[in-house]
């Protein structure tokens, strides 16, 4: 259903655009006035679920292929003008970026499928569902109906418009100059398979989201369905805002079929009316494609055209990486959006306030600073690394960092990384702290570079993932490994230097290992005024919430944001004066004291050789 380059002429697809303007004007107002930023995610996760779910071809009759549309799903659950919206970006993006439909096409689509799509889909929901309950089953039926009826009533206009060249945009002749199938062939071969296969995807899809929405969150269908009679929020004249918890099981959901995307190229052959000039030509009788076609075909390249990266030999895994990309320009619109349209406050929800900025504030100032006093109370204790001089641990963890900075294999690294958890547990470092803050970030960012070269990097294979073509080479493997042990282990060792020595002792060791006095004093009055800072602006907001009642509203936050930027920064040049009288005064040169600080005994140097020696070992043997 996605018209290429070429098909339509000009002047239709100059009329589509046209008739698909006002629409997308309407429906940029209606979002922006009715729907608050914090439904943009769930906008989102319906245009990138109907990015995916076209990848998905299906076996139709005659050796052509099909796919569902998911226009039925978001026209129920973001109503006719978010759908419109949602699928609309989907198709862009397929335009533009893997060339799926023309770019001179794009208002035909985005008519057809969006716009079409979307109002029969509502339409048919709403006067089938209206008055039922949210939990009904009829709402089910009603959803089923209305993914079926939208995507057979798009592929009809998709049809029409293919069907209707021939009669209007034709040479001297009487050849075709763009699509060359008359109404009689496009109709037919259209609608053959979309009342079949095609249209019992999307019934299927539609109604099973609808079901699944009614026992997780039926909050989801309150927007299309004002009149329902179960209410279930305390202020039902409010709109209700999607529970997050739901919106991440369908990212999850999202997620599971983005990985099975490589299934859709499994089904053989093209979808009628999507064929290269190369293709069409073949099955014409004259063993050419009409002139526009071949003229308008190059209009424009895609970067990935046909959902094959030149960068990737594999084609399942470069339908994969395709996907994955449709989907990360979908987020990344979605998180421009959130920044272009301003913020609307929702509501009280399901009975309870929502938490406003003040309280959210505060709680991550707390939270922030009791964090810095937990990491402080465990430099305190007593452990394996606190009973350390700070210099020989600087110096010992430092090189610790370097060797797993350079081993090149997996086993020593692995040792590396065993005897950082094992000094983390000798120094009473919680695991939970750990794991939290320094390993699950630490696999997060390095795993999403290193999992590709499992797959890419050539070698002896170990493993393929039967039906995909995967090949997991031993190569791959390994260098994922090097990748993954060498930030875990690194950051491990960091987290130890700071969370076991007091902050003061870290600046003096630096300032024994001949660090600038500059460099050292600014590390140190920058650490102390952040925590003066925040206890600052803690004190100012809890100020603020004891003489508040209610949630702010948007420009009240903005104000409030500001104006306590504003304090704290004539604050900070107010103290840095004050700071700098009382340096001048106190004849203050920039070296750092503590009051106990021993000379390095020969125990001491017994544990930095400890260290070094452990550290030149693993990088000679693991080379």
């Amino acid at each position: 259903m996605h018209i290429p380059d070429g098909y339509l002429s000009p002047e239709t697809c100059a009329l589509l655009y046209a008739g698909s303007v006002p629409f997308w004007s309407i429906a940029l107002r209606r979002v922006k006035k009715l729907v608050s930023t914090q439904f943009l995610p769930l906008i989102s996760v319906f245009a990138a679920f109907s990015f995916v779910v076209m990848m998905f071809n299906l076996p139709l009759p005659g050796g052509t292929t099909g796919h569902a549309v998911g226009v039925g799903i978001a026209a129920v659950v973001l109503g006719p003008w978010a759908s419109i919206l949602a699928v609309s970006i989907a198709l862009v993006i397929q335009s533009l970026f893997f060339g799926d439909g023309g770019v001179t096409a794009i208002g035909a689509n985005c008519f057809n499928m969006a716009i079409v799509g979307s109002m029969v889909a509502y339409g048919c929901y709403r006067g089938i569902a209206r008055w039922a309950t949210l939990g009904a089953h009829r709402r089910v039926v009603a959803a089923a109906i209305a993914g079926y009826a939208a995507i057979n009533v798009s592929a009809l206009c998709a049809a029409i418009e293919f069907g209707v060249q021939p009669l209007l945009f034709h040479d001297a002749a009487g050849v075709p100059l763009y699509c060359p199938y008359p109404l009689k062939i496009s109709i037919p071969a259209m609608m053959i398979g979309h009342l079949t296969f095609a249209g019992l995807a999307e019934l299927v899809i539609t109604a099973g989201v609808v079901a699944y929405l009614q026992r997780a969150d039926s909050s989801f269908l309150r927007r299309t369905a004002p009149e329902a009679p179960d209410v279930d929020c305390v202020f039902p004249e409010l709109p209700q805002a999607p529970d997050s918890r739901t919106v991440r099981r369908l990212w999850l959901a999202l997620g599971v079929l983005l990985i099975l995307t490589p299934l859709g190229i499994l089904a053989a052959g093209s979808a009628w009316g999507e064929w290269s000039p190369q293709e069409l030509g073949a099955m014409l009788p004259a063993a050419k494609a009409p002139v526009g076609i071949e003229r308008l075909s190059s209009i424009w390249t895609a970067p990935v055209s046909r959902y094959a990266p030149a960068f990737v030999r594999s084609e399942s895994f470069g339908y994969l990486v395709s996907a994955m990309i449709g989907v990360g320009l979908i987020i990344l619109l979605a998180l421009a959006a959130s920044v272009v349209i301003p913020k609307r406050d929702a509501g009280p929800v399901k009975g309870k306030l929502r938490r406003g900025f003040v309280e959210a504030t505060v709680r991550s100032l707390l939270e922030t600073v009791e964090r810095a006093v937990l990491a402080e109370e465990i430099a305190k204790s007593r452990g394996l690394l606190q009973g350390l001089d700070a210099r020989v641990k600087l110096a010992g963890l430092m090189a610790l960092v370097i060797a797993a900075a350079t081993v090149h294999q997996v086993k020593f690294l692995g040792l590396l990384f065993v005897a950082g958890v094992i000094m983390a547990a000798a120094s009473r470092v919680p695991f939970g702290m750990l794991a939290a803050k320094v390993w699950m970030p630490a696999l997060v960012f390095s795993g999403l570079i290193a999992l590709p070269s499992i797959f890419l990097t050539r070698g002896s294979v170990i493993y393929e993932i039967p039906g995909l073509g995967w090949k997991i080479s031993h190569q791959g493997v390994l260098t994922a490994s090097l990748l993954l042990l060498r930030v875990e282990t690194a950051a491990t060792f960091s987290a130890l230097l700071v969370l076991t020595t007091e902050w003061v002792r870290v600046l003096r060791a630096l300032r024994f290992f001949r660090v600038p006095v500059t460099a050292v004093v600014i590390l140190g009055m920058t650490y102390r005024y952040v925590f003066l800072f925040l206890k600052t602006a803690r004190e100012m907001f809890e100020s603020r919430q004891s003489r508040l009642v209610g949630v702010l509203a948007g420009p009240d936050r903005r104000r409030l944001a500001a104006g306590s930027v504003g304090v704290l920064l004539s604050k900070s040049f107010q103290l840095s004066s004050d700071v700098h009288f009382a340096m001048r005064s106190r004849g203050f040169h920039g070296e750092t004291y503590v009051l106990e600080e021993p000379a390095i005994t020969a125990a001491d140097w017994v544990q930095l050789a400890a260290f070094v020696a452990a550290a030149c070992a693993v990088v000679i043997l693991g080379r």
